[in-house]
């Protein structure tokens, strides 16, 4: 690791190195990793195909639907007060701030020591971490509703959730250009089922069939009871900023800014489509259904043919989920691959093999979804408490979603601090006018704390398991318990000026051959040497 601190050199034209030092602000080492290492394979495509799987969910049109008519309206809601905003945000920072492992560099910029690891790291990683075992669980239930017979049991279903990591973490060793190739395949296929659910919905109406769903006047009453529905949309709707975990390996920077626009665009269609196609054909008892999709294709299309659909949606869903995981564990693996280059973490975890994957690190993510996993299907079930199982889970889920909650507050802050530090700047850096930007970075902290109340206020999910006193109290103990970890490690690790110190000026800083490196497919520029003589193996490349 001391090899690589001392001898790399600024990216030539990085602005985040020129910001820095314009800031007074240290330069992070993984500010200084050399370009080419990591293989800059992802177009705006891939980018909004990450952000798609991040944010995409039909159970999420399943969770909002049942609030009837309603649902629509709070989706309009969560759309203009929470996922516009988003994209927003983290448009114009990516604009100001390029780099790998986005969001801990905004905080950086924005808050310093401290601050950077614990909101830009720890509350963005931590959740993101554990969401591997909530994309292999989705897989495992999609065995489930394509024969209930299937994994009756639970050390079963523990055993089929670890093989879908396994092969989620053997996907992502085949190097991020490959991986995105089947990831854009199953995203597209994952897409024609979305438009086969709403579909199905405008074949009901356009038969003379009537509308089932919960359309009365009483339905589309927004009030204090709507919280906890709008809260489900808020959540429902982050993750706009995880692509840019991978920052640093989009092909044109200035171009990648468009997935968050065409990501919005197919996001609000594609929510509003799902939820209105069930709720025209399905009634409000059939909407809580967990096969609900299969009961909607049959009504629809009829018993034969909507069990074949049915059958292949569920496969296509199997897939998916898997391919999901892989997608989840490569970006959040790039968190723990800039945190260990600023020796925020051990070094091992910013190693990468020889296409560019820093494999170390997604191993630590699997690793801890398999000890997650094991705990919920195998401790659990023993003990005399038969629900246990369920309860950890759904807490453990729950309170990681407030921490991601927490991590949304804190981008949104790091939005109107950076952008008002650099108010004097022309008018086209701005993605909107600035007064416009900022309603919506407060509209999304309002909308995320309302997000965060509910979570501990609105009740427990299952309260014939976990009444809602006891609900708030363990959701809250685990919220606590994992801030706590993240602000002892955050205390502990090195501050940015020792780090700085570290590093050449870069008036000092020899110019070096870099590694020719062309990513994996060969889609990418080749980072070549800067002055003659033979290429220069990096230290934490793996071969």
């Amino acid at each position: 690791m001391t090899s690589l601190i001392s001898t790399v050199e600024p990216e030539p034209g990085s602005s985040a190195g020129r910001k820095s030092m314009l800031e007074g602000r240290p330069e992070l080492p993984s500010e200084r990793f050399p370009p080419g290492q990591l293989p800059r394979v992802l177009r705006p495509r891939d980018l909004t195909v990450l952000c798609l799987i991040a944010v995409l969910l039909i159970n999420n049109v399943q969770t909002v639907g049942v609030a009837g008519g309603a649902s629509l309206l709070y989706w309009g809601v969560g759309f203009l007060g929470f996922l516009v905003p988003s994209a927003l945000v983290c448009g114009q920072l990516y604009r100001l701030f390029p780099g790998e492992g986005a969001v801990y560099l905004w905080a950086n910029r924005a808050f310093g020591n401290f601050w950077d690891t614990f909101l830009g790291f720890f509350c963005n990683w931590w959740p993101g971490a554990i969401g591997l075992t909530v994309e292999a669980e989705a897989a495992v239930a999609s065995l489930q509703d394509l024969n209930p017979g299937w994994l009756a049991l639970p050390w079963q279903q523990g055993v089929a959730a670890i093989l879908v990591l396994l092969a989620a973490q053997s996907l992502c060793a085949l190097g991020q250009r490959q991986l995105q190739r089947i990831l854009n395949v199953a995203m597209l296929a994952y897409g024609l089922m979305f438009g086969l659910v709403g579909l199905a919905g405008l074949l009901w109406l356009l038969a003379g069939q009537p509308l089932r769903g919960d359309f009365s006047a009483q339905s589309w009453q927004l009030n204090a009871s709507s919280l906890p529905v709008l809260a489900i949309v808020t959540v429902a709707l982050l993750g706009m900023a995880v692509p840019l975990n991978m920052g640093g390996e989009v092909v044109d920077r200035r171009r990648s800014e468009r997935y968050l626009l065409w990501a919005t665009l197919i996001i609000v269609a594609g929510y509003l489509l799902a939820t209105f196609g069930v709720l025209a054909a399905l009634s409000p008892t059939e909407l809580k259904e967990a096969t609900f999709v299969s009961a909607l294709l049959t009504r629809v299309f009829g018993s034969d043919i909507g069990y074949i659909l049915s059958n292949i949606y569920y496969s296509i869903t199997f897939i998916y989920f898997i391919c999901a995981t892989a997608a989840y564990n490569a970006m959040f693996s790039r968190l723990l691959f800039v945190a260990g280059l600023d020796r925020r973490l051990p070094g091992v975890l910013a190693r990468l093999k020889a296409n560019g994957v820093p494999f170390n690190a997604m191993l630590l993510q699997t690793a801890l979804n398999v000890a997650f996993i094991l705990v919920i299907f195998f401790v659990a079930p023993a003990v005399p408490y038969q629900e246990l199982a369920l309860t950890v889970f759904l807490v453990v889920i729950n309170g990681a979603s407030v921490i991601w909650d927490i991590a949304m507050i804190s981008l949104f802050l790091c939005g109107i601090l950076l952008c008002g530090r650099q108010g004097r700047q022309p008018s086209e850096r701005w993605i909107v006018p600035p007064p416009l930007f900022y309603l919506a970075a407060g509209l999304g902290i309002i909308l995320t704390g309302v997000a965060i109340g509910c979570t501990f206020f609105a009740g427990s999910p299952v309260p014939e398991v976990l009444n809602n006193e006891d609900w708030g109290f363990w959701v809250l103990l685990f919220v606590l318990a994992s801030l706590t970890v993240g602000a002892i490690y955050s205390f502990l690790v090195p501050e940015a000026e020792d780090l700085a110190a570290l590093l050449p000026s870069v008036s000092e800083t020899p110019t070096l051959p870099l590694p020719a490196s062309r990513p994996a497919g060969g889609t990418g520029p080749i980072a070549s040497s800067q002055s003659g003589g033979g290429g220069l193996r990096h230290p934490l490349r793996e071969s």
